[in-house]
């Protein structure tokens, strides 16, 4: 069986995929069937060939640059503003299991979207804001409990 890799950079894949069923897709006409997935790749049977399509969305990128800083016990289970600026997205509800590269809360600030992400591994507990308040540099915005304290 022959392989290829494609590599896709963008937001999604494209429209024309239409899902049959979990495992099965058709993409201009041709049949696909799911035979695995890792993380951002996939394998895919197309006819007799098996191609590994993997993709790469800008969030990916910035978090293969950036380490998490390491914070004490008490402040890993805490998310603050890192400046003031406005809300504009809540990413998590309470209860979802969350890592360091979940993005967690979109604040806008000096007319730029950053992503914020949650300082540790946890489950949110309490979700201290709501999309359009504005909020001042230090101010709580999530609260995580580890998630083995079910």
């Amino acid at each position: 069986m022959q392989k290829r890799h494609i590599e896709v950079q963008g937001a999604s894949l494209p429209s024309e995929v239409i899902w049959l069923s979990p495992w099965e897709a058709v993409y201009k006409g041709v049949r696909l069937f799911l035979v695995r997935e890792e993380g951002h790749k996939v394998g895919l049977r197309v006819n007799s060939r098996l191609v590994e399509v993997s993709w790469t969305l800008p969030v990916h990128r910035y978090q293969e640059r950036v380490t998490p800083p390491v914070r004490t016990s008490v402040a890993a289970q805490e998310l603050r503003a890192p400046m003031p600026g406005l809300i504009r997205e809540v990413r998590v509800a309470v209860g979802t299991a969350v890592t360091p590269h979940t993005p967690a809360l979109v604040l806008e600030a000096m007319k730029m979207e950053n992503l914020l992400f949650p300082p540790a591994a946890g489950v949110v507990a309490e979700i201290c804001v709501t999309s359009g308040q504005a909020v001042e540099k230090g101010a709580l915005l999530l609260r995580l409990r580890p998630a083995d304290a079910d």
